[in-house]
């Protein structure tokens, strides 16, 4: 994996605290779910497995591209992958809490809905067809309104009730990790940062032109934000590793993720101080 490589190229905001500690401690997070999971090379023997390992790879990606943005202070594009990092949070916890497969059913199901909807586009089709070959069968197949209604169904919950939803479910322990809640980060990730994608005036509000030390104009962001960004998504990363661990590889590991959570929540609350101060 890349992660490493992208690591040793870290920006200048590393020497800001606590930009650096939040970023080593994320990467624990995660060599502790390698170190679980069986490592980076290790066999997939299930299906499920391997559902699990491709979600979780592309959340790792995700989580990566947060923190290198944010130790080069791109804060505007760490915002925007934050964003997304809470989504694939949210949706993966609502997975990793059911206790039976009618929501996974409902995941892989719009798999296919979404592909169907894809290659209505003439051009789109045409450019598959051109690349790959013959589309499948069952993508251009007629299906009763009963099996369309059926492979949207994952549609039909908005993010901000699944997370309010997934906070009231049965937790995967009774350790504070397991009690961590997903819905209050709903309106101060999600919604504030959909401002980048929507390049609306608030995405605007937070440039300001700052006098550098040396007496320069520069158009940038508060200082803190480098650091409240990895704060955040390590916040999310801890939460996900835990649950990928415990609900698929069936390892009890709430102990060691809550160790982690307690380290994050000690660097939350000298953080908290250091741009509040009482």
């Amino acid at each position: 994996m890349s992660g490493p490589t992208i690591l040793d190229h870290l920006g200048p905001f590393t020497a800001h605290s606590p930009v650096q500690a939040l970023i080593l401690l994320t990467q624990r997070t995660w060599e502790q779910f390698h170190s679980l999971a069986g490592g980076h090379e290790r066999v997939i023997k299930t299906q499920r497995e391997y559902f699990v390992t491709r979600m979780m790879n592309i959340s790792e990606i995700m989580s990566l591209g947060i923190r290198s943005n944010a130790s080069w202070g791109l804060v505007h594009a760490a915002m925007s992958l934050l964003r997304d990092r809470y989504e694939q949070t949210v949706r993966f916890s609502w997975l990793a809490r059911q206790q039976d497969g009618a929501e996974h059913d409902k995941y892989l199901l719009h798999f296919y809905s979404k592909v169907r909807l894809l290659m209505r586009c003439s051009s789109v089709r045409a450019a598959y067809e051109r690349d790959f070959g013959p589309l499948p069968t069952w993508v251009t197949e007629k299906v009763t309104k009963e099996q369309r209604d059926k492979m949207r169904q994952w549609e039909n919950l908005d993010l901000r009730t699944m997370a309010a939803k997934r906070d009231a479910l049965q937790p995967l322990t009774e350790m504070p990790i397991g009690n961590e809640k997903l819905e209050p980060s709903y309106e101060t990730i999600y919604a504030q940062f959909s401002s980048v994608s929507h390049f609306d005036r608030y995405s605007l509000e937070l440039i300001r032109i700052r006098e550098t030390a040396s007496g320069q104009l520069t158009m940038d962001t508060e200082p803190y934000w480098p650091g409240l960004l990895v704060l955040k998504n390590c916040y999310f990363d801890i939460i996900q590793c835990f649950e990928a661990t415990r609900t698929y590889y069936e390892i009890d590991t709430a102990q060691s993720f809550n160790t982690l959570l307690i380290e994050w929540y000690e660097h939350s609350d000298q953080f908290t101080k250091k741009i509040r101060p009482t």
